[in-house]
Order: structure tokens, then sequence, then C-alpha cells
């Protein structure tokens, strides 16, 4: 699962014990800044059970003090299902208008959002790109590694229905 709007002091301990009441977890990690080491604000879990992220999707989650947001992360394999993708490792050159042009090379897109940090103005590293087709998120995932501004950056396809 992909886990974003963490408080920046969660720790993997506090984040793993909090989803543990869904089931047993066999990985857990905070996305953190290479240089700094701060946290970036989302984090990546995998569940032993899959039947886990289902309980963790129905319902609202609060974590030292913020709402945070689940969602359904999806294995290559079933990339077919998915029309969002989650980009990260993006470089500090990137703007919105950057990143919305980069990622219509691979085709006519809905939604590309580089999130920003709201204390510094500058954005967090990380991104989501919502495209028409699946086959536009297909060519994606099958033509990387990509790289913005000589940087590469990582992608990761994202449940279509996070809820479902």
């Amino acid at each position: 699962m992909f886990i974003g709007g963490l408080n920046w002091d969660t720790t993997d301990e506090t984040l793993k014990m909090y989803f543990e009441q869904f089931g047993p977890i066999t990985h857990c990690t905070i996305m953190r800044d290479s240089e700094t080491g701060r946290s970036r604000g989302f984090a990546f879990l995998t569940f032993e059970n899959p039947s886990s992220v289902n309980a963790v999707m129905a319902r609202e989650h609060h974590l030292d003090g913020k709402t945070i947001d689940p969602k359904r992360a999806i294995p290559r394999s079933e990339t077919a299902k998915t029309d969002k993708l989650f980009v990260r490792a993006l470089p500090a050159t990137c703007t919105q208008e950057s990143f919305r042009q980069f990622w219509r090379q691979f085709g006519p897109i809905t939604d590309a959002t580089l999130m920003m940090d709201k204390e510094t103005g500058r954005h967090r590293g990380f991104g989501f790109v919502n495209y028409e087709t699946r086959e536009a998120v297909e060519k994606v995932l099958n033509s990387g590694p990509h790289y913005m501004d000589g940087q590469m950056v990582r992608v990761l396809p994202l449940a279509l229905h996070s809820n479902a």
C-alpha cells in the first residue's frame, strides 16, 4: 500500500504499529529525503494477507494528529487495471508545468499533480499522473527508466479505485 499525508514525525515503528491492527505486516518503510533524512510524508507497506488491505480501505485513518491517505498499490502484473501512476524521486528543478508536459508524451492525461510542501512552497519530490487510457499507463511502464532533467524518476501504478 501507498500511505500518504503522514505527519513529519511519524516513524516506521509507529506506522507499523498502527496498521498491524489490520493484520501482520511484512514490509513498512517511510520514504525519506536522501540528504536530510527527513520524512517525505509518505510510506509503503505490505501486508502478509492481501485481505488486510480491504479492511484498511473500509475506513478513514488518523495517525499522529493527521488524517492519512492509504491507497491500494498494484503489482506491475496488474497494471492493466489502473489509469493512475505514482511518480517519485523527482528532481528539484521540476515544476508543475514541466511535470505535466513530460508525462503528456505517453498519452492524454486527465490530471498531473506535483505534490507541494505548504511550508516551503517547493515540491515534495513526488506526484501523481492520471491517464485517459490504460494503454498510456502501459506505455509509461514499459518504456522506462524515465529521466527528468537528467535524474531518474521512479514510476509505480496505483489502483484505479482506491476504495475498492
